[in-house]
């Protein structure tokens, strides 16, 4: 063989030859490696030796929402889960409870069985027509400065609910309520409404079926919209007349205020027709007020008198106080104590 070809392919042996003797060497480490104890941080991944959420997957083995359902638990009922909300994540829909108090600042309070406690700071909203205005200078001269009471008179003489286009009192109602924020509303209103009225583009007759659920509608409706702004109602309703026909109209309407406040249950209704009537139930134009003689009603047989004004509040005063649950008392009480 030629000596230039054997000194050639030496370097080549002795390649191979080193190239061997490291492929031992690596076969020796990876014994060695695979004989020791796996380390889950470098060797083992956690997620493939231990993963957490095969194993005990927080949300199937112990589902809050489906062992311990608060809505369930509490007597709401079973608790509804929403749809695209994470599993576990319970809501619960009921409806809304009536709002039985207002603001405890105010102390007013429907609830049944609530503690009567001091005024605090209320406003009240008094709105009505001329027999409302009666009421509203009543209470005036009978709420005490520090009753914590800030009456805000807003009444129109001959306005109501029939005729809208005079005024509209839905209308100036919402206005009221965003300017003066009132935790009562007082109404006192109907004396002018003993007429027809349009419903749906028809002349309707005052006292017909037709007339009468649409009346009962508008005073619904003027009712809801007072306590949908956080506010208590108080209707105080129509006293008996002079004439009996108009009596008669006015015992109709009240009727139909009744049943509108009692759907509704953040109202209350004052009746003050056995107030005003006779022993026999009959108009009475005059009476004993503490004792002494006294004019009740105007010379119209309709509205009331200054005495009147003061028997009115007097006995309103002290129904806002029982109904509400309050302690509230007039300045100057004045009660019909006997007919003259």
């Amino acid at each position: 063989m030629d000596p230039d070809r054997r000194a050639e392919r030496r370097p080549a042996w002795g390649l191979r030859l080193s190239l061997g003797l490291v492929l031992v060497a690596l076969l020796a480490t990876a014994v060695t490696v695979s004989s020791q104890p796996r380390r889950p941080t470098s060797t083992a991944p956690a997620a493939t030796t231990a993963p957490a959420a095969t194993t005990a997957p927080a949300a199937t083995t112990t589902p809050a929402a489906t062992t311990t359902p608060a809505a369930t638990t509490a007597g709401a009922g079973p608790a509804r889960v929403t749809s695209g909300s994470a599993p576990g994540a319970a809501s619960t829909t009921a409806p809304a409870a009536p709002r039985r108090s207002v603001s405890a600042g105010c102390g007013l309070s429907l609830a049944a069985g609530a503690s009567t406690v001091a005024v605090g700071h209320c406003t009240v909203l008094e709105v009505g027509d001329s027999l409302g205005n009666d009421l509203g200078w009543g209470l005036q001269r009978h709420l005490s400065p520090t009753s914590g009471l800030n009456l805000v008179q807003k009444d129109v003489s001959s306005t109501g609910l029939v005729v809208r286009s005079f005024y509209d009192w839905p209308a100036h109602l919402a206005t009221d309520l965003r300017r003066y924020h009132p935790q009562l509303v007082l109404f006192s209103l109907g004396g002018n409404d003993e007429q027809g009225m349009y419903v749906g583009g028809s002349a309707v007759p005052f006292g017909t079926a037709a007339w009468k659920r649409a009346y009962l509608a508008r005073v619904s409706a003027l009712v809801r919209q007072a306590t949908a702004a956080g506010a208590y109602a108080l209707w105080v309703g129509m006293p008996v007349m002079q004439q009996p026909g108009f009596s008669a109209g006015m015992a109709l309407l009240d009727s139909l205020y009744q049943e509108a406040v009692s759907a509704n249950p953040d109202a209350a209704y004052v009746s003050v027709w056995k107030l005003f009537s006779g022993p026999g139930g009959q108009f009475e134009p005059a009476g004993l007020v503490n004792g002494a003689p006294g004019q009740l009603r105007a010379s119209d047989g309709v509205h009331y008198s200054y005495t009147g004004e003061d028997v009115l509040a007097t006995y309103v005063i002290r129904r806002i106080s029982s109904t509400f649950h309050v302690r509230l008392a007039p300045r100057y009480p004045a009660a019909i104590t006997g007919w003259g």
